[in-house]
């Protein structure tokens, strides 16, 4: 029962969080890695299902259950309990701040087609989620251990949200005329802002005494998009344009051919930069501002009113998180960009590879090794480690593509597999998920 708690945990937490999946970047017919690199054309041309053409989430955190629950026994206690010693909670924390960034992104319809003799051309248009939180690593060390800390103000902690739509159209062309074996791409995206919300702490003070708690806390952010009431909370506003922007996609390819008939066939080296641009929020913005102070020392005369005493700490904590809620100013949203750089040996006419792949998204460097096969032409069967990174995680990717009629891919990459003796995963919060369905149009160069 445990087990399947966690299993449906880690599940929930990944479809929340919630890119086509990193293990397709090594097949050279693999229809949808052109969202990886540009430059990259499939052999097929293919049309998107609405909703399900390409479903991807990912999401990456430098810190775990394993950092804030400690089993002992029978018994999982947090972190803050006097049962968890002090140096075995600060041990674990990473020097950097804990933080989780993550990203979804869902294709509401999208083709691809060859266009002239050297050409293949892509739209797409995607709804994409993306965020960023971090939380003060000081904090959490005073506020289990205060004699580890000298200082009694913190900064650190923040979110950061934005949802998008983008209508992106991307070209990739063999530029072997010029140089042989290069190929180069670019896709164009016009964003338009659906919500965004930011907010950060950039004063937190606290001090403790025998008698009482004090604690002052100061923030500041914006929302676009989301209504927000110190009665309801959050809420997403009437739909609406409230922000457009722009961004742009870059990829090269170069074929280094190999006079081997046997074994290696060749290698290509590529390299990527996506998302380079924002947008800026302009309509239906809000700016939020907490500046608040509590003391708290306790109850302990147990014979008088004590209903009215537990009220009156209630309505103190209330008023110490209430945000006030003002008309605000526009505000830019840059899109994390993503990097990828890789090789890859196609071995025994294509009916194998292994490659390397350096990538940076979600706000971490990573360096992953895979090995695949395509037993046939239209069957893709890979696996992938990623030994650097947040976390080691292992992953497989498994592409269905007949000339005709449709195809499917999945991959995955996990690095929650490992837990210990009360099912609890010890790696950090590292994943990534990628789905899809399309429909396939013929074969245009021959595979």
């Amino acid at each position: 029962m445990k087990r399947l708690f966690w299993i449906i945990l880690l599940v929930a937490l990944g479809t929340m969080a919630s890119a086509q999946s990193r293990g397709s970047y090594f097949f050279e017919n693999s229809l949808l890695r052109s969202k990886l690199n540009p430059a990259f054309a499939p052999k097929t041309d293919y049309a998107s299902f609405p909703g399900v053409g390409s479903f991807s989430a990912d999401m990456a955190g430098n810190v775990g259950l394993q950092h804030f629950l400690f089993p002992q026994g029978d018994a999982n206690y947090l972190y803050l309990s006097d049962n968890v010693p002090t140096e075995q909670f600060l041990s674990g924390l990473p020097e950097r701040d804990p933080y989780l960034q993550e990203r979804v992104e869902s294709d509401l319809f999208g083709f691809g087609m060859k266009v002239g003799r050297d050409g293949f051309a892509t739209l797409s248009l995607s709804l994409v989620e993306n965020g960023h939180f971090t939380v003060s690593g000081d904090l959490l060390r005073y506020t289990k251990s205060r004699s580890s800390v000298t200082k009694e103000s913190f900064e650190g902690g923040s979110a950061d949200l934005a949802g998008y739509a983008a209508l992106a159209a991307g070209y990739s062309r063999d530029l072997g005329s010029l140089v042989q074996g290069l190929r180069a791409g670019v896709r164009v995206k016009l964003l338009i802002g659906l919500s965004a919300g930011r907010f950060a702490v950039d004063r937190m003070g606290m001090q403790f005494s025998p008698d009482q708690v004090s604690a002052t806390v100061h923030g500041t952010g914006a929302l676009a998009g989301i209504k927000y009431g110190s009665a309801d909370g959050l809420s997403l506003a009437s739909p609406g344009l409230r922000s457009l922007g722009a961004a742009i996609d870059l990829g090269a390819s170069y074929w280094l051919p190999i006079d081997n008939a046997g074994t290696l066939n060749g290698i290509e080296l590529s390299a990527s930069v996506c998302d380079l641009g924002g947008l800026r929020y302009r309509n239906d913005v809000s700016s939020l501002s907490l500046d608040h102070q509590f003391t708290f020392s306790g109850i302990e005369d147990l014979t008088g009113d004590v209903k009215a005493g537990f009220e009156q700490v209630i309505g103190d904590i209330r008023a110490f998180t209430e945000i006030d809620s003002s008309a605000g100013e526009p505000f830019f949203h840059r899109l994390p960009a993503s990097i990828h750089i890789g090789v890859t040996a196609h071995l025994w006419q294509d009916k194998a590879n292994a490659g390397l792949l350096y990538y940076h998204a979600v706000g971490h460097s990573n360096v992953m090794v895979a090995g695949g096969v395509s037993p046939t032409q239209w069957l893709n069967l890979g696996v992938n480690w990623t030994f650097l990174g947040p976390a080691n995680r292992l992953g497989c990717y498994a592409e269905f593509i007949p000339k005709k009629y449709f195809g499917v891919f999945l991959g995955m990459e996990c690095a929650s597999l490992r837990h210990n003796a009360s099912h609890i995963p010890i790696r950090n919060f590292t994943e990534s998920f990628a789905f899809g369905v399309n429909v396939l149009f013929g074969n245009n160069r021959g595979q």
